[in-house]
């Protein structure tokens, strides 16, 4: 079984991409939108994910959060930032709280700017290893910027440390 990082610890990835075609219902199933909107009456047992690209209309999804365990975010190259700025968006302004998980281009060295966007699982790429993704996420112990998981950047972070508050 193929392994993934989530919340910092290498597990089995029990989800599965939806198909028209499957005869057993139920299972972790990954849908497009349009897919789970089609079935969604008769989906069966098994957590919902939702596969989205990085152009999706986070409003869209907006309906959908509060019965979705996983939004997989497929990064199609580690160079587009879109999928960034959509876990940002869906952790800080949607309140998304479930696993956002970066699929696709997902290699070491992009890990640890993705969690402080807001993901929380990683899905590595065909040659990458989830031992590397877990290694990606210690590489940098303090940033400067903000992040969804830091609100305040580091020199604010240091004057508060020295002031005592």
């Amino acid at each position: 079984m193929r392994e993934v990082v989530v919340n910092r610890h290498i597990v089995p990835d029990t989800w599965v991409r939806f198909s028209p075609e499957q005869s057993e219902a139920g299972g972790d199933r990954l849908y497009r939108l349009e897919e789970w909107q089609a079935v969604r009456a008769q989906a069966g047992e098994g957590r919902v994910g939702l596969w989205v690209e990085t152009d999706q209309d986070p409003e869209a999804l907006r309906p959908y959060l509060p019965e979705v365990a996983l939004i997989a975010i497929h990064i199609g190259s580690f160079t587009d930032g879109r999928g960034h700025s959509l876990g940002r968006l869906l952790r800080e302004v949607y309140g998304y709280r479930g696993e956002i998980r970066a699929v696709g281009d997902v290699i070491q060295d992009t890990v640890n700017e993705l969690e402080r966007c807001g993901f929380n699982g990683f899905s590595p790429r065909p040659g990458e290893t989830a031992d590397n993704l877990l290694r990606g996420l210690g590489l940098f112990s303090e940033a400067y910027q903000i992040s969804v998981e830091r609100p305040e950047p580091l020199f604010r972070r240091r004057l508060s440390h020295r002031s005592g508050g």
